[in-house]
């Protein structure tokens, strides 16, 4: 008997409490900010994408495909690919990160050099390396050598222009701005006698006559330059040769002079770029180690490495100046850039692997990856802490945001069939610190021209 009256009390109870909450949800008014099915896109997390900086700017070659470096051939191209800048605004939300795009001439056929962006964002330089395909063209070797250098007010984003082309004497291939934006370094091949154009910089963006110059002490051009964030010093690497050079520059007048700052160093075989610390401490270089063991010039043996480069920027008494490398570090293969924290604690290698080659290559990978690294600015030290595969063809692009947090990586072509032939994609990955440091692909991919082969931050 008990049983059942309390069995008929929990009953009612239950009842009331049903009710109540039916009437309490009946009742309540559909404030503003309430979600409903209609607007529904999900949960928001707000720190999941806080990539800092005002603008990425993306430079893309459309006139061929990644395996034409194996097989020759351009590729299908639609009557609407063109290369172009693309400008990506970050300060929208992630529905509204739509590129602002220029067209403008450039070539994937060099180091990932060839587009210089003023510190302050006002203005960039792209060097053209090869001229777009002539009518008919099919195979690669009809592309013509590239003369332009294209100077671009970026000072209204929304519409950036071409305000000045100015041609050198050769085949362009790396672009440098000193770090206080009054000198633009191009480097040149395909001419024996001058090596690289220094051009001071009016105040409008535009370039006045160039002082034309040998890398001192260097019987070839040198494929990738790049200006010290401290002190007058230049710094190239000399594929060739496997070496990496260092000079010092000096501006009087309307002349800049080159001399050579220390001794040349072996960094490794086939080195590609080089980039400084943030401090100007250490300059890294990238070993890829092609032409040699493979049929094809372009295929690594193993893995590429990662030299360290421990600057001197001071002569002893006797007037000699020593730099030393003081670590080497394996990569992925084919680890053609890297980029460098703006703390200058981690290092992202972006490692093309076999992703190039023509599909029915055996030797294919269908992934790039990122090798994820500490630097210790103190000593140079570099210890590996993970790789990380993703689906990607040729990547040759890679940044940190302003905070550290965060990477995009550009990708000069996918695999999905789907996806249109005039598409590909800037992805982002973020980094994850603690004691077991990792990196995280995020959600997020942003389309842009196919053939995309750069990325820089404009903070």
């Amino acid at each position: 008997m008990k049983t059942r009256v309390w069995a008929i009390a929990f009953a009612v109870l239950l009842a009331i409490a049903f009710f109540t909450k039916t009437g309490i949800a009946q009742e309540r008014p559909n404030t503003e900010g309430t979600t409903t099915i209609s607007t529904f896109i999900g949960q928001i997390f707000p720190s999941y994408f806080q990539f800092k900086g005002r603008y990425l700017a993306v430079l893309s070659d459309a006139d061929m495909v990644a395996s034409a470096y194996i097989d020759n051939n351009l590729g299908a191209r639609s009557p609407q690919m063109r290369d172009e800048l693309s400008l990506i605004p970050l300060a929208h939300d992630l529905r509204e990160l739509n590129p602002i795009r220029l067209p403008v001439s450039n070539a994937v056929t060099a180091w990932p050099s060839n587009l210089a962006i003023s510190q302050d964002g006002r203005f960039a330089y792209v060097t053209e390396v090869d001229r777009p395909p002539p009518p008919g063209a099919t195979q690669r070797t009809q592309l013509q050598p590239g003369q332009n250098i294209n100077a671009i007010d970026l000072s209204n984003p929304t519409s950036p222009r071409i305000v000045q082309t100015v041609q050198v004497r050769g085949r362009t291939q790396a672009a440098t701005l000193s770090p206080d934006g009054r000198l633009l370094a191009v480097s040149v091949s395909r001419n024996e006698n001058e090596h690289i154009y220094i051009y001071q910089i009016q105040s409008n963006g535009q370039l006045s006559q160039p002082s034309i110059l040998k890398f001192p002490g260097a019987t070839e051009a040198s494929l990738h330059i790049e200006f010290s964030p401290r002190g007058n010093f230049l710094a190239g690497t000399f594929a060739m040769q496997n070496e990496a050079r260092f000079a010092r520059y000096q501006v009087t007048g309307n002349n800049v002079k080159l001399e050579a700052w220390g001794e040349p160093l072996i960094t490794g075989k086939f080195p590609s770029v080089g980039h400084w610390t943030p401090d100007g401490s250490h300059f890294i270089v990238t070993n890829l180690y092609w032409f040699g063991g493979t049929a094809d010039l372009y295929v690594g043996v193993g893995n590429s490495t990662l030299a360290v480069i421990d600057f001197n920027d001071t002569a002893d008494r006797a007037g000699k100046v020593a730099h030393t490398i003081v670590s080497t570090a394996p990569v992925g293969a084919s680890a053609e850039e890297f980029a460098i924290s703006p703390d200058g604690q981690r290092v992202v290698s972006l490692n093309m692997e076999n992703s190039f080659l023509p599909p029915k290559d055996p030797r294919l990978t269908y992934y790039s990856s990122l090798t994820l690294l500490d630097f210790d600015r103190q000593t140079g030290i570099l210890t590996p802490r993970g790789s990380y595969p993703f689906e990607s063809i040729l990547p040759e692009g890679i940044t940190f945001d302003a905070s550290g947090q965060f990477l995009a990586v550009a990708n000069f072509a996918h695999f999905n069939p789907q996806r249109s032939v005039e598409q590909t994609t800037i992805d982002f990955w973020r980094l994850v610190d603690g004691i077991e440091p990792k990196l995280v692909q995020l959600d997020v991919k942003i389309p842009v021209m196919r053939g995309a082969h750069i990325v820089k931050l404009i903070p």
